[in-house]
């Protein structure tokens, strides 16, 4: 019997490992918004975008490249070369107003009547997580 408690113990510890999850973009890019929110350091939209990256005070920006407006991708673009803030695209907006809680949420925490955004700027990040380190690590500010 004892043997097979010890069996059943060592099937238990990689399950542990594998429910942590990896950094990659999407579980970081959520984290991150979300530990920053509590901190009132997200910027959404454009014009709100715009105006934390030219005053100097944006660290991070999220642009989604499916963005109706191409001019917004460049002026955004633009904005984050000139400034040296960290430029990570992506993949759809719909995702990107999900993750930076412009969404109503039901009983079960699923976003529902979820807006878009093509823009979110971290002006504060909050507290230091893996999520950020890897973030950081990853992605270069866009004059490089």
């Amino acid at each position: 019997m004892e043997d097979h408690k010890e069996e059943v113990e060592a099937t238990e510890e990689p399950k542990v490992e594998e429910e942590k999850s990896a950094p990659c973009l999407e579980n970081s890019v959520p984290n991150v918004i979300k530990k920053a929110s509590f901190n009132d350091g997200v910027k959404r939209g454009l014009h709100e975008c715009c105006k934390a990256i030219d005053r100097g005070v944006g660290l991070m920006c999220f642009l989604a490249s499916n963005c109706d407006e191409p001019n917004y991708l460049s002026l955004v673009k633009a904005l984050c070369a000139m400034r040296s803030v960290k430029l990570i695209e992506v993949p759809d907006n719909k995702t990107l107003g999900a993750w930076a809680g412009l969404c109503k949420l039901d009983a079960k925490a699923t976003a529902r009547k979820v807006v878009r955004t093509s823009v979110v700027v971290i002006t504060d990040f909050g507290e230091r997580t893996p999520y950020l380190e890897w973030l950081l690590n990853e992605y270069k500010p866009a004059s490089e």
